[in-house]
């Protein structure tokens, strides 16, 4: 490592990797501080963390700039008092060609540009403001518990294609079949022939157990004993095997990821948020408005503007106008969890919030298709939610129709 001279303020270049982080280090004139390989290991991180309590104790302001706003080696970086930039990897990407043409790259070089861009483009960056631990206990739970319904979602589509190649009647009978009734009708049934040599009285038994209505007990025997497509026997009997060890596993995910969602709600209960949000569709139940609020996190200053927020979760268009050519993209690049939670909480405002069924039928009838709608509908919604973020008053369905009523007669006006 060589070291020059002190100054006020040192660049830190972190090219991250999960066992070695490549580490460059410039003072404000460009010069080059200093250069580190950094295991991820105890002795590696502590004698990193010393080298940086020594400059922080010789009065050198650090900043690093790194392509990943959270994370181990974030919340390192954190604790020992630098303040992180986090980059996007595609501006690092553009940003090489300013310093090598050629296009090869290295994770040393790859630090010198992070350095180096952090140096002479912070003032249009933001450097990583971190929420609180309750905060980012959320966002990891809401997260996991999405990469579990994930999980359960490719188990189920799996499932799906291999009935519809053998025995496609359980398809027929149920319109989900990760549920309980479905899976048990499969597993008692796993087969074609199983189902031709039902029993009417079997089938009453099975409805009972599973508290079918009369209507439908008639009406789902009926399916149940409509003829079927001749099936070779090879193929049911290598088919029938798959598909009981994938009953098996998502009989297991179905119940995890409804515990895994209770756990997220009670924690989320346990929060300061969860009064404020306690008014918002959705509310009493499931983990959209966790998931929302996991999001946007409560660090102070996080967001600049309700469209901050806006473009953030997708939620609004993006314009590109040049000369006389003016094109609305719909926006890419957004946070994709976000802008889920946000489809989902505008989806079931329709049928909890009587202002926001009339905007959808407004949006509707201006020609926008059903999704276009539910966008512009979840925009609205981030709007009131950022109110709520930044004053820390709980949603009044009442005071915003208020609120509606008389923008709408000063428009009159």
């Amino acid at each position: 490592m060589e070291v020059k001279e002190k100054v006020k303020r040192y660049y830190l270049g972190v090219d991250w990797a999960d066992e070695v982080h490549q580490v460059w280090v410039s003072d404000p004139q460009g010069n080059k501080v200093a250069d580190m390989k950094v295991t991820q290991s105890p002795e590696g991180m502590s004698e990193w963390g010393r080298w940086l309590h020594e400059r922080r104790a010789e009065g050198i302001e650090l900043w690093a700039a790194i392509e990943k706003p959270e994370g181990r080696i974030v919340d390192f970086l954190l604790d020992d008092g630098v303040v992180v930039y986090p980059i996007n990897p595609k501006a690092v990407d553009r940003a090489r060609d300013r310093f090598r043409m050629s296009g090869s790259k290295s994770d040393l070089f790859d630090a010198y540009v992070l350095s180096e861009f952090l140096r002479t483009d912070h003032g249009h960056l933001r450097a990583l403001r971190p929420n609180s631990e309750q905060a980012q206990e959320l966002k990891m739970l809401t997260r996991d518990y999405q990469r579990l319904v994930t999980q359960r979602t490719r188990l189920l589509n799996q499932m799906v294609a291999t009935l519809k190649e053998y025995y496609p009647r359980p398809l027929d009978l149920f319109t989900d079949i990760s549920t309980e009734k479905a899976l048990d009708f499969i597993k008692q049934y796993p087969t074609p022939e199983a189902v031709n040599e039902l029993s009417r009285k079997q089938w009453n038994r099975f409805a009972r157990a599973h508290r079918f209505s009369q209507d439908e007990t008639e009406q789902l025997w009926k399916t149940v004993k409509a003829p079927q497509l001749s099936i070779p026997q090879h193929v049911v009997r290598a088919k029938a095997k798959l598909i009981a060890v994938l009953v098996e596993q998502l009989e297991v995910l179905v119940k995890a990821t409804m515990r895994y969602a209770g756990e997220v709600q009670r924690f989320f209960a346990s929060m300061p948020a969860a009064k404020l949000v306690s008014g918002l569709p959705g509310a009493k139940s499931g983990t959209t408005l966790a998931s929302v609020w996991a999001e946007i996190g409560d660090a102070p200053g996080r967001w600049q503007s309700f469209r901050h927020l806006q473009a953030q979760a997708g939620s609004v268009p993006l314009t590109k106008e040049s000369g006389k050519v003016r094109v609305v993209h719909f926006r890419f690049s957004c946070n994709k969890r976000l802008r889920h939670a946000v489809y989902w909480l505008a989806f079931t405002s329709l049928n909890q919030s009587e202002w926001a069924k009339v905007y959808y039928r407004e949006q509707r009838s201006k020609g926008h298709n059903h999704h276009q709608a539910i966008r512009a509908l979840g925009a609205k919604w981030l709007k009131i939610i950022f109110v709520l973020w930044k004053d820390h008053k709980p949603y009044d369905e009442n005071y915003h129709l208020a609120n509606i009523t008389r923008q709408r007669m000063r428009q009159a006006a």
